[in-house]
Parts: C-alpha cells; structure tokens; sequence
C-alpha cells in the first residue's frame, strides 16, 4: 500500500462519499423500476431510511416476486446500510445472475468490496460497471481508489484522471489524484488539485492545502 495521506479522517470521508454517491444510484434505481407504478411497502419505509423495516418489508414482497431484480436489489442497499455486508453481497449477485448487465448491482458490489478491504474484486466488479457504461465516474473513482490502495499508482492516477474528465466537478477525485501526486513529488500540480477540491467544498481539502502547498 503506498504510505500517502492514509490519516483516518480522509479513509472515513471516502466512505461517507462514497456511500452518499451510491445512495444516488439507488434512488435512481428505484425510481426507474417503480415508474407510474404504486409503490410498495418496501419501497416506502427504505426512502425514509428505515433499512430494518424495509428489510422485512422486502423478504415478504419476494415471496410472491422471486424473480424481482428491483426487491433483492434495495433489500441489499438495506442490508449494507445496516452494516450486513454478507448478506448486502449476496443479494447484489443475485441480482447479477438474473442480469448480469445490471450496472448498479456491478457498482455496488464495487463500493462493497472496497468496504471490505477486497481491493481485487473491488476493481474487478468496477471494471464490468465500465464495460457497461464507460462515461460512469464513479466506476472509474472506484477503481481509483482500489488500486491506490493495492498500491498501483500509475494506474489509480490515470483512473482519477479518467473520472474528472467525465465530471469535473468530483471533488474527491481532485484530492485523492493530488494525493498521489505528493507521493510522485509533483506538488505544483498536486496544489493544483487540492485547490480544485477546495472550490468543489470537499471538507479536507483546506487542511490538507495548507500542509503540502505553503
């Protein structure tokens, strides 16, 4: 692993934006799936962020839906927001068994493993939500962030590069590629980065500004 600003508040605001990215990939997913539809009891209670309930909600909806995608994918966005990893990962691959092209259930299997430190499979799973949709910056974020941990540095900086070239606007992108490039002695251009992050309003980009670019 390359020793590069691992302090604990910037692993722990990966996770909050991370997590807040996917919550977006959720909802999208659930609005997509319910169209004009009425929506269930499950669909109702995980939009209040009532993961346990919606998680009992969802196991008697898929007695009489077992083949629904959209069930057995929020009850593994419930099951990760209650901290259930295993069980979040089982249902996101049965999800891909009944489409294997599903993107968020390639994504969030992504964000998952990297949750569990899988760096591998984080990568793997990433690379499937690229092949999918080669324009999606998370995915390229992801595999980012897996390969930087796995110490690949070339690699996550090109990835970093790739989804700021999507959208310009991902903040967090900015400081991790900036990170990087500290540890590759290309401060001015890191600076650049971090400066970037903080116009974007991402929280540690000022401190981590005023430590590497006095």
């Amino acid at each position: 692993m390359v020793p590069i600003i691992n302090s604990l508040f910037l692993y722990l605001r990966l996770i909050m934006n991370v997590i807040r990215n996917f919550v977006f990939v959720a909802v999208f997913a659930f609005v997509a799936a319910c169209g004009g539809e009425k929506v269930s009891k499950g669909d109702k209670l995980y939009s209040l962020g009532k993961y346990k309930e919606a998680i009992a909600a969802y196991n008697a909806e898929l007695e009489s839906h077992q083949e629904s995608v959209h069930i057995l994918y929020n009850r593994g966005r419930s099951y990760e927001e209650t901290g259930q990893l295993e069980k979040a990962e089982a249902d996101f691959l049965k999800v891909l068994e009944k489409d294997e092209r599903n993107l968020n259930a390639n994504l969030s299997l992504a964000k998952l493993y990297y949750r569990m430190k899988s760096y591998n499979q984080a990568v793997l799973f990433a690379d499937k939500a690229i092949e999918l949709n080669e324009n999606s910056a998370q995915a390229h974020f992801l595999v980012a962030r897996a390969k930087h941990q796995l110490g690949y540095v070339d690699s996550a900086l090109e990835s970093y590069s790739l989804a700021i070239n999507i959208n310009r606007d991902y903040g967090e992108a900015y400081l991790y590629r900036g990170a990087l490039k500290v540890h590759k002695k290309q401060s001015s251009s890191a600076c650049e980065d971090f400066r970037k992050a903080v116009n974007l309003n991402v929280p540690e980009a000022k401190s981590i500004l005023k430590k590497y670019c006095k």
